[in-house]
């Protein structure tokens, strides 16, 4: 079988450094929706809030388009769903959201987790040290709303390390949702000491290069994450509506 030549029209094509950077500035549709999902992360925007078009619009300074676009990308991330007025709400976690989303979590993260150890080897792990120690300081100032965030900044900078884009994509698909389920799991019943020595534990396997730790602690780590968040969500008044 003949071999395709990629570089048989190398020459019309011009070289990247001639090529204009993009610089195009933030749209409307983006400020607003990442001005939504902040409040919702943290708690501003509470779950089963109606989020409606012309008030959010009014809020915001600018035309229903925006807005509408932004809530579809939000709808996209699993943050908010349809309600029965033909329009959307934040979402209400249940519990079996809880089991689908951290089950599909402990399917692909600790094994992403165990790659990433075994391919940077023994050596310092600085973004996930920093993750770390900013999550650290949330929890010992007592403002934690930015908590969630945070901790989503530490568990991704451990998978991305694998350099696997099938599995650091999959996983980033569940960042905001995790977010959003963890951080009303603490409002419920806060655990944040004992996640921090958690993840003080990964990242200690993870620089000392201990794939087969790495991945152990990792997935105990999901799935006491998420019987927690289950019990929450059980005691919590409303739950499972």
């Amino acid at each position: 079988m003949p071999q395709t030549d990629y570089q048989a029209n190398s020459a019309e094509v011009p070289p990247a450094a001639t090529l204009p950077p993009l610089r195009q500035p933030a749209s409307r549709t983006d400020r607003v929706r990442d001005a939504l999902r902040q409040a919702i992360l943290e708690g501003a925007l509470p779950p089963g809030k109606a989020l409606v078009e012309r008030e959010l619009a009014e809020m915001y300074g600018v035309s229903k388009t925006p807005v509408r676009e932004a809530l579809k990308q939000l709808q996209s991330t699993g943050l908010v769903e349809p309600n029965a007025y033909q329009g959307v709400s934040v979402r209400r976690p249940d519990n079996r959201l809880v089991q689908e989303l951290y089950t599909a979590r402990c399917a692909a993260e600790p094994e992403a987790v165990r790659l990433a150890a075994v391919r940077l080897g023994a050596t310092p792990h600085a973004a996930a040290r920093q993750a770390l120690q900013e999550a650290t300081a949330l929890i010992g100032s007592g403002e934690t709303r930015g908590l969630g965030v945070a901790n989503r900044r530490f568990h991704r900078a451990l998978y991305t390390a694998c350099d696997n884009g099938f599995l650091c994509g999959f996983l980033d698909q569940l960042q905001d949702l995790t977010a959003f389920v963890a951080g009303l799991g603490w409002r419920l019943r806060a655990t944040w000491e004992e996640e921090a020595a958690e993840h003080a534990a990964i990242l200690t396997a993870m620089e000392q290069g201990d794939g087969p730790l790495a991945e152990r602690l990792t997935r105990e780590h999901i799935e006491k994450a998420k019987q927690t968040i289950s019990r929450a969500l059980g005691d919590a008044p409303g739950a499972g509506r």
